[in-house]
């Protein structure tokens, strides 16, 4: 983990093999079928904001040059930790218009976990007047693991901690199932290409 202006920076420093736009997740010395077959990593725990926690960035700091530099699997959790503030779910347009009249989820309890559990956008503002539109607000990108494209789609909705007024909804992803479909049929093309090249 690397810190930046106080933003706690995670990754998952895996090698990939990169076939016709896709993409597999290999161990070093790994066999296409082997990295296909591999078993998901443990989720990840993302402390949103590192050590200063769920607040106003700074000037020189961004939740979204965070998020863009965070791989987010589906099965991973946020934790917001902040004081006298709270955290909303929205959908995207909530987000793009620092709306918070009708969240799909609020919390309040100063430590707020978030379970990501399933593939898609999930977009995050704080309801505080004027604080999203000072930069506190988080869009994450979910993704399938490779190793779990075989598993079944989880259901839509918002999974955390008791203290909140989840709602359920499909968050800022335009349809969960639509993006299973995506990653699956990328995982095909991937394997013929892998055939075609003579990897498998």
């Amino acid at each position: 983990m690397a810190s930046a202006a106080g933003i706690v920076v995670s990754s998952r420093a895996l090698p990939v093999l990169a076939i016709a736009g896709a993409v597999l997740v290999a161990a070093p010395g790994a066999s296409a079928t082997e990295a296909a077959a591999a078993p998901r990593p443990a989720p990840l725990e993302f402390r949103v904001g590192g050590p200063r926690g769920w607040r106003v960035p700074d000037a020189n700091t961004s939740y979204i040059w965070w998020a863009t530099n965070n791989r987010f699997h589906v099965g991973d959790r946020l934790l917001f930790k902040y004081a006298q503030d709270s955290v909303l779910v929205v959908d995207r347009p909530a987000f793009d218009a620092c709306n918070a009249t009708e969240p799909l989820a609020a919390f309040s309890d100063g430590a707020t976990t978030v379970r990501l559990d399933r593939p898609g956008f999930f977009c995050f503002i704080s309801s505080e007047p004027g604080h999203c539109q000072q930069g506190q607000r988080l869009m994450v990108r979910v993704m399938v693991h490779p190793a779990g494209l075989a598993a079944a789609a989880p259901a839509p909705g918002i999974l955390a901690q008791p203290g909140g007024r989840p709602r359920p909804s499909s968050g800022c992803a335009s349809s969960a199932a639509a993006e299973w479909v995506a990653a699956a049929a990328s995982v095909a093309v991937m394997a013929a290409m892998a055939v075609l090249v003579g990897l498998l």
